[in-house]
């Protein structure tokens, strides 16, 4: 358990209020800023325009419409598996915290943003299996999307900070590689008139709150663990990424095999998105075992990859504006 071993009882008390105090602050808008399937028009999801628009966010041009589609429904379903995932054993994670009493675990504050973030990542499942379906008219399956495996990483006795530093970890390399793509559907479409453009906006809505929490568990909860448990969280967190990496090689083979295509070859996004997922995953966790945003591990390099790819030079400095009746949004908006 989280003890006074790595901080002395009134330090970790200091760190208490602090994860409550950010967590309250993260969850303050979850209620108005969220994202539900039933708030899109889901008949502009398959348009031709659209279609030429996917094929822009993807390949930088019109013209691979087909690769496009098959490259977001693998990379969706796939997402949407992992998510599931996560809800789950976000919420197993809420069971095995039920009788924990201690400074961060009082009050309303954990319980609120973790049950927030399970039911919104739950959400994102479902919408992004529907979008999956609207835009290929089918959706690869993967032998039961390897679930038990995945849910068996954390079937484990390690204390429940241990288990939610670790999901944490898992999903925010994820988080923080669709985070820049919504960054690019932005600068391409910066009225949000295309769909995709939307879709990826309010999803980030949530994906922002989630981001925070994240951090709330790299900084401040992780820290205050013993040296055996956040050894743990390591060997944890490498499980499920082994996992995660098989995952996405059944669902790019299924993929191929329902659709026809082949979506990685000269595809620039699956390029530059899988060169993202290598070098936040291999340096979130410095050598001496310290965690880091992935803003905080952006070298030159990096920057200029991402800057060129999605007209952004950070990924999760900047916040990401409320819907507002302003800006063209969801159903109905402007084509």
């Amino acid at each position: 358990m989280t003890t006074p071993d790595r901080a002395a009882p009134g330090q970790f008390d200091a760190i208490a209020h602090a994860v409550r105090t950010e967590l309250a602050s993260v969850t303050r808008l979850a209620h108005i800023n969220t994202f539900h399937p039933g708030a899109f028009d889901w008949a502009e999801a398959h348009t031709a325009d659209e279609l030429a628009y996917v094929s822009t966010v993807a390949y930088g041009e019109a013209g691979h419409e087909r690769e496009a589609v098959a490259y977001l429904t693998k990379e969706l379903a796939q997402l949407a598996e992992i998510e599931r995932h996560v809800s789950t054993v976000m919420a197993m994670v809420m069971g095995e915290l039920h009788d924990l009493r201690d400074p961060i675990n009082v009050g309303h504050e954990l319980h609120h943003a973790l049950s927030c973030f399970a039911a919104e990542e739950i959400q994102h499942a479902n919408t992004f299996y529907r979008y999956v379906r609207a835009l290929s008219g089918s959706e690869p399956r993967v032998d039961k999307a390897l679930f038990d495996e995945r849910l068996d990483v954390f079937r484990t006795d390690d204390h429940p900070y241990v288990k939610l530093v670790a999901l944490c970890c898992s999903a925010y390399v994820g988080e923080s590689v669709i985070t820049v793509f919504e960054h690019r559907t932005d600068a391409l479409d910066p009225q949000r008139a295309r769909f995709f453009t939307r879709l990826l906006h309010t999803h980030g809505l949530d994906e922002a709150r989630h981001v925070k929490i994240d951090h709330v568990a790299m900084k401040l909860i992780y820290p205050a663990l013993t040296a055996r448990q956040q050894e743990r969280v390591r060997e944890l967190l490498a499980h499920i990424e082994e996992l995660n990496r098989k995952l996405a090689e059944s669902f790019q083979s299924a993929t191929e095999q329902v659709l026809g295509v082949d979506f990685t070859t000269g595809n620039p996004a699956a390029a530059i998105q899988l060169e993202m997922t290598k070098a936040f995953g291999s340096k979130v966790f410095a050598p001496d075992g310290t965690l880091h945003t992935v803003d905080e591990i952006l070298d030159d390099e990096l920057s200029v990859m991402i800057t060129e790819f999605s007209g952004v030079g950070r990924v999760h400095a900047a916040g990401i504006p409320p819907l507002n009746s302003a800006t063209p949004q969801l159903a109905g908006a402007a084509q």
